[in-house]
């Protein structure tokens, strides 16, 4: 359904650049049909250089997100919550009522959305920037009017770059600080990998390609043997070896509980900038 279909994203920041990045890689959607709008004009000449996709600069009175609004059947904002209010005003009365809208915007509710845009459909998605390399992760919860074409056309959109699952508005939040936060903890954890293997004497550039495909391939294992992760844990973990010890350390410097504050919390911050829009 989405070869004949031009996206307008509202906002050109980076998880604008891995969504439309990765559905122009994946050949479904041409560079010509995706329109971009942002108040940064160097950073709009940058994407339309890498990409050949099409960009208007956004002024103060929004008339950017106007125009490539009108070109568009669809209609994708990228805003920070904070500042989606002036934008969802200007182009209250100018979207037309057949266009489907998905917003990307933290915490920014359907309901909040459908005040000012009640005879579209609506989609609230939350992606992750790993949809950059086309492995990415996508909730997506409908609106009132969102039928199943809607729908459908939302996930077909965003398994392009990954893997996309529909579920209720409620759980949103809780899937973005899993899959949407997730990426910067498990950075941080193959960087520290990475550093105790170069304070052992690994060379850095190695230490890094180890830690990562030490994680990349754990995480396949998740998810092509269906087993859970504790199962897969306790076979590495031989008695009285090297990963048992490791682990122990892990646990007594709170690992576990210190991830688990990270989701929660991450969470609890979402919740909190949404309410900002």
């Amino acid at each position: 359904m989405l070869e004949q279909k031009t996206i307008a994203f509202v906002g050109g920041g980076q998880m604008c650049e891995a969504i439309f990045s990765g559905v122009v890689a994946s050949g479904a959607v041409a560079p010509g049909r995706i329109w971009i709008t942002d108040i940064n004009a160097e950073r709009l000449a940058q994407l339309e250089r890498d990409y050949g996709v099409n960009t208007v600069v956004n002024p103060a009175d929004n008339s950017g997100a106007n125009r490539v609004a009108e070109q568009a059947d669809i209609v994708l904002f990228a805003l920070k919550p904070q500042f989606a209010r002036p934008v969802l005003e200007a182009l209250r009365c100018a979207l037309r009522p057949e266009q489907l809208i998905i917003s990307i915007m933290g915490g920014v509710t359907l309901a909040y959305l459908e005040e000012f845009f009640p005879d579209n459909a609506v989609l609230r998605v939350m992606p992750n920037t790993p949809m950059l390399v086309r492995k990415g992760i996508a909730g997506v919860a409908a609106g009132r009017k969102a039928g199943e074409a809607e729908r459908a056309l939302g996930v077909e959109l965003f398994n392009l770059v990954g893997r996309s699952y529909l579920l209720p508005e409620n759980l949103i939040d809780p899937l973005t600080s899993v899959s949407g936060c997730s990426p910067a903890f498990v950075y941080m954890f193959i960087e520290a990998m990475a550093d105790g293997g170069v304070e052992k004497g690994l060379p850095r550039d190695m230490a890094i390609q180890l830690a990562a495909q030490a994680v990349a391939g754990s995480a396949e294992m998740v998810l092509q043997t269906g087993r859970h992760p504790a199962q897969l844990k306790d076979s590495v973990c031989s008695p009285a070896g090297s990963t048992i010890t490791g682990v122990h350390a892990l646990e007594r410097g709170g690992f576990r509980a210190t991830v688990m504050n990270a989701v929660t919390e991450s969470c609890d911050k979402m919740i909190e900038v949404g309410k900002k829009a």
